[in-house]
């Protein structure tokens, strides 16, 4: 079993509310989208993937000077290449057929026969963890590398 020890960051209110404005702000202009909660993932339901995703985040630390020791880009986010390769876009070339047929199906029952749940067509693209909204409040808040899971955020004094 693995523990992971959780790093206490203390706060005020005021700082913590002009951190979540601006962070939110950031995010919201730079992918064009809204941000709705603290789990709104920057790829996955802001869309901001490859290139664009890669700029994001070099323009976050370089705006806020941020520490980006031991960020791996390619642990959270898949890179332009393995997004648009050949390999890749043969593969969902391959696959448009059935991806057509899988939602006109679940057009013509409304919903009821969802073939894509069913994973027929296999994932060729190596997983990655995404980043949240909240992990780059938590990095902004910090001033380094940190994911919101390994930070707890309490309001008051260290001492």
């Amino acid at each position: 079993m693995i523990f992971m020890t959780q790093t206490i960051f203390y706060t005020d209110f005021k700082t913590l509310r002009s951190a979540y404005i601006e962070v939110k702000s950031f995010i919201e202009k730079e992918a064009g989208d809204e941000v709705s909660s603290l789990n709104t993932k920057i790829e996955d339901d802001l869309g901001c993937a490859g290139d664009d995703n890669y700029e994001l985040l070099e323009k976050f630390v370089a705006k806020y000077k941020l520490d980006a020791t031991g960020f791996k880009y390619s642990k959270h986010f898949l890179s332009e290449g393995e997004l648009f390769g050949s390999g890749a876009a043969l593969l969902t070339l391959l696959a448009l057929p059935f991806v057509i047929t899988f939602r006109l199906i679940k057009g013509l029952t409304r919903g009821k026969v969802d073939l894509n749940k069913a994973n027929l067509i296999p994932d060729w693209q190596r997983q990655t963890t995404d980043i949240t909204f909240g992990d780059l409040l938590t990095w902004y808040l910090t001033g380094q590398y940190n994911l919101r899971a390994n930070v707890v955020v309490r309001l008051g004094n260290a001492g």
